[in-house]
């Protein structure tokens, strides 16, 4: 074991660093999840947190292999036309596929797998968009430069033919997926942060030709968020309006809609500067529902303080921050959008789940990457940093060959 970690670490061109953060984010993750689910063994069972502990491992080490692996063979040609529609499709068929499986808490949004195991096809297909964005966005509009010379009559032919291409393909499938997420498996989380991400990577495209239709796209999206805030009453269902008074005036109702939020409140207020000590979280015993899952960084901050979540954010940090380095430095634009979009997604989970928790935004279900517990989050956060860890490693070979 310890010299199959020593080949890893010495590959060449890796970014070593990223790894050293996952390896600390994903221990630290299983540590957690142990003392977050000792407080529901009362109700679970005496073997609740060494059966979570033992998953999560689970879950990281064949995600490591998944990481090592696309590390090694991912290749940035496979960014093409026919590949990212075929995995695109499967995508699309295995969010289908949840339908016709059980749902948890009105969300048919898992695959539900023998021996207790279960997949989400949602946090894989945030993947696959990224992927399937960064050749559309880059590499096709690569593709479909006009010549300078064409008469009018064919100028305008090829823009509409590119305009389909560049932009209707893109948006058609963003909005297919979008769709199902939302309305056929009922998961407004996972559908908002797949479309936050599908919409940042279109902004942080450095193609001319996405210029103006950025400004067209903000400007629209303004109006959008204007309308939304204006008739939200009329179109928001019940439960979501009460998401958003629940986050609001969260103890207006501390016992019932209120009572997950108050009580992550009560446990950030508990940390302090140096928390309580390690395992001696109170308001994991049956104040705070999936503290092992979503709800993790209330446990983590009573028990740590606000030194040891700070601490634990720095990986987070790290991983963001070389997402977005290397990406400015890539020449090929679709290694630049597949780089930002690895940071995007790391960005928007952490944002959403820390400002969810911890009332700064309204809740909804994210996972913590790397230490909530959870499979698919897990192995798709590290497929996602194996393919990116596969281009920073090509980059890094490709520039000591021309500093020789």
């Amino acid at each position: 074991m310890i010299d199959l970690l020593k080949r890893i670490f010495r590959r060449k061109g890796v970014d070593k660093t990223i790894y050293v953060c996952v390896v600390i984010l994903t221990v630290f993750g299983i540590v957690m999840i142990g003392s977050a689910s000792v407080g529901q063994t009362a109700s679970e069972g005496t073997s609740f947190a060494t059966v979570n502990m033992i998953k999560q491992t689970v879950f990281v080490v064949s995600g490591f292999g998944f990481m090592i692996f696309l590390t090694r063979c991912f290749k940035r040609m496979w960014i093409n036309y026919k590949f990212v529609n075929i995995i695109f499709v499967v995508g699309i068929i295995a969010l289908i596929i949840c339908r016709f499986f059980s749902h948890a808490n009105g969300s048919y949004a898992w695959i539900r797998l023998p021996g207790g195991f279960s997949l989400q096809p949602a946090e894989f297909m945030k993947v696959i968009m990224i992927l399937f964005l960064a050749f559309y966005f880059g590499e096709m509009e690569e593709m479909c430069q006009i010549p300078k010379q064409l008469s009018r009559k064919e100028k305008e032919d090829l823009q509409i033919r590119k305009f389909r291409y560049c932009l209707g393909i893109p948006i058609a499938a963003i909005a297919i997926t979008c769709f199902i997420i939302l309305f056929i498996q009922k998961d407004f989380g996972s559908a908002f942060i797949l479309g936050f991400i599908c919409l940042m990577m279109f902004f942080v495209t450095p193609r001319p030709y996405y210029t103006k239709y950025k400004k067209l796209a903000g400007i629209a999206l303004l109006v959008v968020v204007i309308v939304a805030g204006l008739t939200s009453t009329i179109f928001l269902k019940g439960y979501q309006l009460g998401r958003i008074e629940t986050w609001l005036h969260p103890t207006s109702d501390y016992t019932g809609s209120g009572f997950q939020l108050t009580n992550g409140l009560i446990a950030f207020s508990n940390g302090g500067l140096l928390g309580r000590g390690f395992g001696a979280s109170k308001e994991k015993y049956g104040y705070i529902p999936e503290s092992h899952n979503d709800f993790i960084a209330p446990v983590i901050y009573e028990e740590l303080g606000m030194v040891g979540f700070m601490l634990f954010m720095i990986p987070y940090i790290i991983i963001i921050y070389k997402m977005f380095d290397y990406g400015m430095k890539m020449k090929e634009t679709k290694c630049k959008l597949v780089l930002y979009g690895v940071g995007i997604y790391f960005f928007t989970h952490l944002f959403i789940n820390i400002g969810g928790v911890s009332g700064l935004i309204p809740m909804t279900g994210v996972p913590l990457l790397l230490i909530s517990s959870g499979g698919s989050s897990t192995w798709a956060a590290m497929i996602a940093l194996g393919i990116a860890q596969s281009m920073i490693a090509r980059y890094n070979r490709d520039s000591l060959k021309e500093q020789i």
